[in-house]
């Protein structure tokens, strides 16, 4: 008699607890959602030869994004080509070309760029 009791009491807090969490994730969702400047994100993708993958993967990223509305929370995808030698840096132009969020930039001017991204007034 006494063991349903105490299984009883258990299975209450363990449900009462999940409630409690419950709760504070979509209190804590809510509120990092209201924050300005918060949930943007932006993705670096570096590449090297790729010229066979390297399209298709941003497509994909870009198609996934907009298929979970996430795509106003992307703030901008940075390509960056590490010294190909076949036809990747022109893919990656291309691409940053037809897609306003896309940046292309040379491995040389990495550096310079991510200075600038992270001085700038609305930084992630």
């Amino acid at each position: 008699m006494y063991i349903p009791t105490y299984i009883a009491i258990t299975l209450w807090i363990l449900a009462l607890f999940g409630i409690i969490l419950l709760l504070i994730r979509v209190f804590a969702g809510i509120k990092w959602r209201g924050k300005k400047g918060k949930g943007q994100y932006s993705i670096i993708i570096s590449a090297r030869n790729q010229e066979d993958t390297i399209e298709g993967l941003i497509r994909g990223f870009i198609l996934k994004t907009g298929i979970d509305g996430l795509e106003e929370e992307l703030l901008n995808v940075v390509l960056v080509d590490a010294d190909s030698s076949d036809d990747t840096p022109q893919l990656m132009q291309r691409l940053a070309e037809e897609y306003c969020f896309v940046r292309f930039v040379p491995c040389q001017e990495l550096p310079s760029y991510l200075k600038g991204f992270w001085n700038r007034e609305d930084k992630v």
